[in-house]
């Protein structure tokens, strides 16, 4: 089972509990938002419970991906990660020297969509159909379950021995169309199992077997740019990408949306309420 450092009779508080300067927590970059504001955002929010045996409001820091984040946390600049769930599992399958040390439920699921500049409302329509026959016909629960749960299926196992070689999730294949439209995407690639690209550039993961049965349904080719989490709104606004993967739209809440002016999103294929506080093992 997973090596969890709170007990089962945790405290659930709200986010307003005032914070310990000293406790530090890195996550990915959010845009239209410094790190201040966001931890304004969630004192001040009734979205959020907390979960844990040392209820605090941390001192957030922004980084630009998951490997930045961890990377910090080994020099010691921060006390822990924020991650989703699905991320969070995946990263303590990989580094067992980690733990978790809060569990922070939203009242409200985050969403992940398929991000369009405004004025690409045609293209938008095409992935929300696609999206809605996907919902219907079972495709989409089935992909969650090979690229999310499937990937974390030996973490999960008390029992299992952690294959090195089986940590990677399964590579994603585009179907190749002769004369079709080529729409540019632009992935972030640093959060497995749900966002990745291997090291040898191939796309991987979730939002990327998402992406690839889309534009096999609409018979579109697809060229996929890596970029960091904060320049998602400058390549749709620059025209360098048409769609891009777009995490925490909040759905029923407007305190904060992480969605820039100029933005529209796709209707959402996954959602997710928990998130975990990881830190080195004592």
């Amino acid at each position: 089972m997973k090596k969890i450092f709170c007990a089962l009779l945790m405290l659930v508080v709200s986010a307003s509990t005032v914070f310990a300067a000293s406790h530090r927590v890195g996550l990915v970059e959010r845009l239209n938002t410094t790190p201040e504001d966001f931890r304004k955002i969630v004192e001040e929010s009734k979205n959020v419970v907390l979960m844990t045996n040392n209820p605090t409001t941390p001192r957030f820091s922004f980084y630009r991906s998951a490997n930045e984040m961890i990377l910090a946390l080994r020099a010691g600049e921060i006390d822990e990660i924020l991650m989703p769930e699905a991320v969070a599992d995946y990263t303590l399958s990989i580094h067992p020297e980690y733990i978790i040390n809060c569990v922070i439920l939203t009242r409200n699921p985050y969403l992940l969509s398929f991000g369009f500049k405004s004025n690409n409302k045609e293209l938008a329509g095409l992935f929300n159909k696609a999206l809605i026959e996907m919902k219907k016909d079972g495709t989409l629960i089935t992909l969650q379950g090979k690229y999310i749960l499937g990937a974390n299926t030996a973490m999960l196992e008390e029992s299992a021995i952690i294959n090195p070689d089986a940590r990677t999730p399964d590579p994603v294949v585009f179907r190749k169309f002769e004369g079709a439209k080529t729409i540019k995407a632009a992935v972030t690639g640093d959060m497995p199992p749900i966002d990745y690209i291997a090291p040898d550039g191939s796309a991987q993961g979730f939002n990327a077997a998402i992406l690839a049965e889309i534009c096999g349904r609409l018979g579109i080719n697809v060229e996929l740019i890596n970029i960091e989490s904060g320049a998602r709104a400058a390549m749709l606004a620059s025209g360098r990408a048409d769609v891009v993967f777009w995490f925490e739209h909040r759905r029923g809440s407007s305190t904060f949306h992480d969605v820039p002016e100029g933005v529209i999103l796709s209707e959402p294929y996954y959602e997710f309420d928990t998130f975990y506080h990881l830190k080195p093992a004592d």
